[in-house]
């Protein structure tokens, strides 16, 4: 029998929800609700979760508040003629706002994002361990972006005392507070991402170490089963 390939999956020992990264990448990534646990930088995939947990709980916090005030505005509008009036601004610049941005962050580090692999399973594990670091290369470029763009606008905010109008529908709170959701959020994402580059750059160029691609494992596992458990 010839010894395995670096690219071979064995899945005899796989524990339930473990994705087997392919490709010759060095370990098990464990599959969690916000994100992965890996055997070769479990503190930093602490890290990463850690932050990826809390933007899940602010962004599904946020979703759960527009349902509640969406039924409470139809309710009051309704059956007591009297709309709520200051749900419509507090949705849009605060709710809206942080389930966006928190919720990039969690999408990014669970994989939840859309992506399209046809082309880019046929590369070299080289090639495709570069393709993985520009995209995180300007992953990070945006969140810096955002960042830069959302201090300046929160700072502006906060120096001239912005403020709804007195007498408006939207609540008496100082704009500086919803547009800090913004650059908080990059900073977050930018912790998340910057490891994964700081991952890729530490670790061997032969495949990527951070593209744990749960879709293409399923198939890879479902192909490996049907050889018997292992591929040769």
């Amino acid at each position: 029998m010839n010894a395995p390939r670096n690219d071979d999956v064995l899945l005899a020992d796989a524990p339930p929800r473990t994705l087997i990264r392919v490709s010759g990448q060095p370990s098990a990534a464990v599959e969690t609700m916000v994100g992965f646990r890996t055997d070769d930088h479990p503190r930093l995939d602490r890290v990463q979760n850690v932050v990826s947990g809390i933007c899940a709980a602010l962004a599904g916090a946020s979703l759960v508040a527009i349902t509640v005030l969406t039924v409470a505005e139809v309710v009051m509008r309704s059956f007591f003629g009297r709309p709520l009036g200051w749900n419509v601004g507090f949705v849009e610049q605060y709710l809206m706002m942080a389930m966006a941005f928190f919720g990039i962050v969690t999408a990014y580090r669970t994989g939840a994002h859309i992506a399209v692999s046809s082309l880019y399973g046929r590369f070299s594990g080289r090639v495709r361990k570069l393709m993985i670091l520009l995209g995180e290369l300007v992953i990070v470029f945006a969140l810096v972006w955002l960042l830069v763009a959302g201090i300046d606008a929160a700072a502006f905010s906060f120096r001239t005392g912005e403020q709804p109008v007195p007498g408006s529908a939207d609540l008496p709170w100082p704009t500086w507070w919803w547009k800090s959701i913004m650059p908080l959020a990059a900073l977050l994402g930018i912790v998340v991402v910057g490891i994964d580059v700081y991952r890729e750059l530490t670790s061997p160029w032969q495949a990527p170490s951070t593209d744990y691609a749960p879709s293409d494992v399923t198939r890879e596992a479902d192909a490996v089963a049907a050889e018997g458990g292992s591929r040769r």
